[in-house]
């Protein structure tokens, strides 16, 4: 979708739910908000962050976490400001291919890692939304709770599949069909190596499930921030309610229809709340309210970037390197704790 486009549906959805909620009282319940509750959300969702870099070291334990924080802070910048929320992973997967993918490592291990490291996140977010579902059931209903667990199941087969020998053979053979110099020189032969990097994470599998454990860790602390947030603005609900909620709405605004998901976030807390029985303005104070956490993350993603990544000896194109150093092999020695 253009993104344009894109922008005109966030500020239609934003415009609809200002219209149908009452806009003073979301301005009061706003100014009537605990500071203390709303700091403590600001910690919690920037413990979420430090869980994201330490669940990406888990795949690259060859980087230090504190780079690794760095990068998944400036990927919040570029998912903000980018059109999808999935453009700050590729531009982070990007960046750490260009400034750290050298020496042993390799921008095919980097990018499939961050690939993986994305794929584990979504199966800990949907693991602990089920869990929030099956719960509440009696108030969300079963069909949410099954159209998670399809989405899961789906996930599963598709990382399963694109390890497995003969359906990656398949796929380079669909794209490699008449293929000339270029297109093996800049897509068969990156995917080539993308793959590789993908079966040798699969062949791991207690750093894989390490992952989707951490990952659970993240989405809890996003839930917990979010609830935190949510009795700043007087919605006082049990944590397997933030579950449900926080997880669908995670899910809803990864597809790629708004800027940033604005709108999408705003009218999905809206909607699933609204089954719950919270006051709409509440629902829509608390939509801002995350908004405006994220947007911080991102202005503090600006900072990190014109500084600290900026200022690193040797950051950006160096003498001998393009951009990508897609040839490099990862090491053939596997840690003593991964055998």
């Amino acid at each position: 979708m253009h993104p344009r486009l894109k922008a005109l549906v966030s500020a239609l959805l934003v415009a609809l739910l200002l219209w149908r909620v009452d806009v003073a009282e979301v301005g009061r319940v706003l100014a009537v908000a605990s500071p203390g509750l709303m700091a403590l959300a600001g910690l919690l969702f920037f413990l979420m962050h430090v869980l994201n870099a330490l669940k990406l070291r888990v795949l690259l334990p060859e980087l230090r976490a504190g780079r690794l924080l760095a990068y998944t802070l400036v990927a919040q910048l570029y998912a903000l400001v980018l059109p999808g929320q999935l453009a700050g992973e590729a531009v982070k997967a990007y960046r750490l291919s260009r400034d750290e993918g050298q020496g042993g490592i390799g921008g095919g291990r980097i990018v499939s890692a961050v690939a993986f490291d994305k794929v584990t996140g979504i199966a800990g977010l949907l693991l602990l939304t089920g869990s929030g579902l099956a719960v509440q059931s009696a108030r969300f209903g079963d069909g949410l709770l099954v159209a998670v667990a399809v989405v899961l199941a789906g996930l599963v087969v598709a990382t399963v599949l694109l390890a497995w020998s003969p359906a990656r053979t398949l796929l380079l053979a669909l794209l490699g069909w008449r293929a000339g110099p270029k297109r093996e020189a800049w897509l068969l032969g990156p995917l080539r190596r993308f793959l590789e990097a993908w079966r040798d994470q699969t062949c791991r599998p207690g750093r894989a499930l390490l992952s989707v454990a951490v990952g659970i860790a993240v989405q809890v602390a996003a839930v917990a921030g979010s609830q935190s947030l949510g009795l700043a603005v007087g919605i006082d609900q049990p944590f397997s309610v933030w579950s449900a909620v926080i997880g669908v709405m995670s899910v809803i605004v990864l597809m790629p229809v708004t800027v940033a998901g604005i709108g999408l976030r705003e009218a999905s807390l809206v909607g699933l709340l609204d089954l719950v029985g919270v006051p709409h303005a509440q629902s829509l104070a608390l939509g801002f309210g995350i908004l405006a956490f994220q947007a911080m993350v991102a202005l503090l993603g600006a900072v990190i970037d014109l500084t600290v990544l900026r200022s690193r000896p040797g950051a950006g194109p160096r003498e001998g390197v393009g951009a990508i150093d897609w040839n490099a092999r990862p090491p053939t020695r596997i840690p003593a704790d991964d055998r």
